[in-house]
């Protein structure tokens, strides 16, 4: 008797799980997650049938929540920053990381909307073009080439690669031959007369990467300087590189969130000390986007508490 109310939500979820696709959320396969959730859910049975059919249903809520409505719903967080340059000028620039796209869907078109709307001087993305399951897909590829190519045209994009497991070299030389945006290859440029924007490419081994920087050839007048590198691990050995903002990702505030908990896992070599949003590490601000898709392969495409998100920063120089 216990066990036919689990059959029941189990099959819901799984009915949930195969339309998520249909209406252009994402586009996981739907067995896994179901069989996860339907693991999350057994417990449950042991209770008494009134206080089970609670959970159970509140369970199919938060399936709704999790996967469907959270995913969908990007927000616009909001950064202003003052720097010591004096000059009256104030540039405001988009900061969007981990696409992870499978397929153009509700997110992908809704964002390309939010950034027509702030209409930015410039965009940085920090990496991770393609979802896990779609990350040497042909047809991908020349998707989100072609969606660079939509984003270039509201304002200049600047990238740097993401996880190498993620964005593949082939997969990013084809993209970056294909996209009218701008890969800043372990380099630096100027931006606006005195922004200086440095992009270094992420192995996941912070230790070595930061030797990268050190042969940068930096721009030599007073600027104010932003570093996009996919990870925010890099920011522990930044103490004497003189970098006022690092831009990174990655960790996509760990998807699932917790009150008072915080993320479950984020993915850093730091654990739970870098999740999201803004740190503070010498004298350089570190912000972790929370980023726009959701990984990929067999791992669930759920967000809670943890939406996704694009910065808008304002940089007053």
């Amino acid at each position: 008797m216990r066990w036919i109310p689990l059959l029941f939500f189990c099959l819901v979820d799984l009915l949930i799980l195969y339309f998520i696709p249909q209406i252009k959320i994402s586009f996981g396969p739907p067995k896994p997650q179901a069989l996860l959730l339907m693991f999350l859910r057994t417990p449950f049975i042991w209770l008494p049938l009134p206080i089970n059919l609670v959970f159970q249903i509140i369970g199919t809520g938060l399936v709704i929540w999790g996967f469907i409505y959270e995913p969908s719903r990007i927000n616009i967080t909001h950064k202003e920053i003052n720097t010591h340059l004096h000059t009256d000028q104030t540039t405001k620039f988009i900061h969007i990381g981990d696409l992870h796209l499978e397929k153009i869907g509700r997110r992908e078109e809704e964002l390309l909307t939010k950034l027509t709307i702030t209409k930015p001087d410039f965009i940085l993305f920090t990496g991770d073009f393609l979802n896990l399951s779609y990350r040497s897909n042909p047809e991908a590829i020349k998707t989100v080439a072609e969606y660079f190519n939509k984003i270039q045209q509201i304002a200049p994009i600047y990238w740097v690669t993401g996880s190498p497991a993620v964005d593949l070299e082939k997969s990013i030389t084809e993209i970056d031959s294909l996209t009218q945006a701008t890969w800043i290859k372990d380099s630096a440029i100027l931006i606006k007369n005195n922004i200086e924007l440095i992009g270094i490419n992420c192995t996941h081994q912070p230790q070595n990467d930061i030797l990268k920087l050190d042969i940068v050839k930096r721009i030599n007048q007073p600027v104010f300087t932003i570093l996009i590198y996919h990870s925010p691990d890099l920011i522990l050995e930044l103490d004497s590189h003189k970098i006022d903002l690092m831009l990174s990702g990655h960790t996509h505030g760990g998807q699932v969130r917790f009150p008072l908990i915080g993320a479950l896992f984020t993915g850093s070599l730091y654990g739970r000390n870098l999740q999201a949003g803004e740190y503070w590490f010498h004298n350089t601000m570190l912000y972790i986007t929370r980023g726009i898709g959701l990984e990929g392969l067999g791992a669930p495409r759920v967000r809670f508490l943890c939406p996704p998100e694009i910065i808008e920063w304002t940089i007053r120089h």
